[in-house]
């Protein structure tokens, strides 16, 4: 595969929330080790699965069931990019940071900013994944 040629390619799935995550995590687990037998998974040294949790992140809006795997510890909080989708008829805006309130209240502090912050920093390697951004912020009031 893919992730076993460029160990550091970065897939964000954008645009289709979270919560199917774990499910597909499951499904591809499951399909390959029914399929191993046929060669499918031949070379690849990681299961799916682990291709998933260490290669690809998933943004979402409005997903309370991305936010529950959380909590039930079925996904990792660092898979995890939350955006507002504005201007589209989709976007939580202008009622995002209620939502956000609503649908994190069960999270960590660290697992909040996380999803908030820094897995998008530490995807796109931009400066927010430390404190730098603040003052970036602070700069441009």
């Amino acid at each position: 595969g893919a992730f076993e040629r460029f160990p550091k390619l970065k897939l964000v799935c954008a645009e289709g929330d979270a919560g199917w995550m774990p499910h597909y995590r499951y499904r591809m687990d499951h399909a390959a080790f029914n399929a191993a037998e046929d060669g499918i998974i031949k070379g690849l040294s990681k299961l799916p699965s682990e291709y998933l949790k260490s290669n690809v992140w998933t943004t979402f809006q409005d997903d309370w069931t991305a936010f529950q795997s959380v909590q039930a510890g079925m996904m990792d909080a660092k898979q995890l990019l939350w955006a507002n989708d504005f201007p589209h008829t989709d976007s939580t805006w202008p009622l995002s940071q209620e939502l956000l309130a609503d649908h994190a209240s069960g999270l960590t502090e660290q697992q909040r900013q996380m999803i908030m912050r820094d897995n998008v920093a530490g995807v796109f390697n931009l400066p927010a994944g430390n404190e730098s951004w603040r003052m970036h912020a602070e700069a441009a009031e």
